[in-house]
């Protein structure tokens, strides 16, 4: 199978559907801004986006990234492309790579996005179930209850493939080959969470330079011998 007519169309439109920047939009309707900090490329924290965008309406562009996954692996896939066959599992792994990775690099942000982690559930919660509620729950637990949603995040990504091996060697050996996406998208969600698996490892980034010290205010004249005021 080659990279023409339909199975072209569904790349380019699983990129482009993960590419669209529900976040940004949801900011601009509302007439908050952007998202990002200056100079960087990735979403402020996910606490600070919440607190700009409101409890609900995080909620809800949550949900939203995480159909944008779904979508692209059910119905899109099958809209497209009608073949279920074994040597076919590529076709829906490429996909669901893009989607995500659409997200984290959108074309409407000029190549910014999220972060991954919503949509890579989208992704894994139709094609891997078990093991996408099992890392969902683990990274509840860790955001919520725990620590904060930065390290929850890396857990549930680390864990993906930890859960997927044996479920899928148990209990779905007909989706073998699907470990090498869930392989490359918890690579991807770490890659996009690296400042903060860094900072967690004790590695710090490169600082900044410290700023110059300013001049001292010029002083009287000196006197002038012989001279009086």
């Amino acid at each position: 199978m080659t990279i023409t007519g339909p199975v072209g169309l569904y790349f380019l439109l699983a990129y482009l559907l993960g590419s669209i920047p529900t976040g940004t939009i949801a900011a601009r309707l509302q007439g908050k801004g952007s998202l990002f900090a200056p100079g960087e490329r990735s979403p402020l924290k996910s606490g600070e986006v919440f607190e700009i965008l409101g409890l609900g309406v995080g909620l809800v562009v949550t949900f939203l990234d995480f159909l944008k996954g779904l979508v692209t692996v059910w119905p899109l896939h099958d809209w497209l492309i009608s073949t279920h066959d074994q040597d076919h599992w590529w076709v829906i792994s490429v996909g669901a790579f893009l989607v995500v990775f659409g997200h984290c690099n959108s074309a409407w942000l000029g190549f910014k996005g999220g972060r991954g982690l919503s949509t890579t559930f989208g992704v894994m919660s139709y094609l891997l179930p078990v093991p996408a509620v099992l890392a969902f729950l683990l990274w509840g637990c860790l955001a919520f209850w725990g620590l904060s949603t930065r390290p929850g995040a890396l857990s549930a990504a680390g864990a993906m493939p930890l859960l997927s091996i044996p479920y899928v060697w148990w209990f779905r050996a007909d989706k073998f080959e699907l470990l090498i996406l869930v392989a490359f998208l918890s690579i991807l969600t770490m890659w996009e969470y690296r400042t903060a698996l860094l900072a967690y490892l004790g590695v710090k980034g490169k600082a900044a330079p410290p700023p110059p010290e300013a001049a001292p205010p010029p002083g009287p004249p000196p006197a002038i011998p012989g001279v009086s005021d």
